[in-house]
């Protein structure tokens, strides 16, 4: 494959050549899906979702999404459970003039006390069990803002940027951030109603490129104990220094929701 054709590049089904191939004529960026040699799947649940939108993650109560910051902000861990002391790993995003770059940190618990982050963040995208031990996670998992907490919870809801939710080992928000260095080429959307009774939900799938405002880009409907899917032909491209989310609108309060995004991503060469 020629460097003119704006990609290196093993083998590729079309749709993923074209990508890469549009990525070179509308941005004039080389890139290689084969150099970065990472998948990227985000998926959430919110099962307080009501009829105001609200990002699918696991949020405080009555707080419908989480802030995005213009600067590194966020800088706490604690746990609502006195007894997690086990290492977790840390994914998000330092921000600097302008540019998102990824950053893994891992992070040991404190139980209930606050734990700090290694390296400050603007955004967090997932928190997961690492496996230096089989001790599982007890209780509910927060990463926020400075602020005060009550055995282990933020004091502040707004100041909350993810949670994992007691008896989970990992995070539940489809939510991210692309950095500067990367495009996300999507290839599936996925919703999901877990509710068993009467319900119904739009979730849609909304990114906001830097400097930008949200904008959907599909939305589906499901009702209850119903699962769609939406398959991107030609996929969709994510440019470098986008957020990316799902929202949902129920039809009524407290409806559980869930949702995932999936595709790889490309190196900027």
């Amino acid at each position: 494959m020629s460097q003119d054709s704006g990609y290196y590049s093993t083998p590729v089904d079309f749709w993923l050549a074209k990508a890469m191939e549009d990525i070179w004529d509308n941005y004039r960026h080389k890139v290689s899906v084969a150099r970065k040699s990472k998948d990227l799947l985000k998926f959430g649940r919110n099962p307080l979702v009501g009829t105001a939108k609200a990002t699918v993650m696991d949020l405080p109560a009555g707080v419908t999404s989480h802030s995005l910051l213009a600067s590194d902000l966020i800088t706490t861990i604690s746990s609502s459970d006195a007894a997690d002391t086990r290492q977790v790993r840390v994914e998000g995003h330092t921000l600097s003039g302008g540019d998102f770059t990824f950053v893994v940190q891992t992070i040991t618990l404190t139980g209930q006390t606050q734990a700090t982050l290694a390296t400050p963040l603007a955004r967090v995208s997932r928190l997961y069990a690492d496996d230096t031990s089989t001790t599982e996670l007890v209780g509910s998992i927060y990463v926020y803002e400075d602020d005060t907490s009550t055995a282990g919870v933020p004091d502040t809801d707004s100041k909350v940027h993810l949670i994992v939710p007691a008896g989970q080992q990992q995070s539940r928000k489809a939510a991210t951030t692309i950095s500067s260095t990367d495009y996300w080429i999507v290839m599936d959307f996925d919703a999901d109603c877990y509710e068993k009774t009467s319900a119904f939900a739009e979730i849609a799938l909304e990114v906001k490129n830097s400097g930008g405002v949200w904008r959907p880009k599909e939305t589906l409907a499901v009702n209850a104990g119903s699962h769609a899917d939406h398959h991107f032909k030609p996929y969709l491209i994510i440019r470098p220094n986008s957020d990316v989310r799902l929202t949902s609108i129920a039809d009524g309060a407290s409806t559980d929701v869930g949702g995932m995004i999936q595709g790889v991503l490309a190196k900027i060469i």
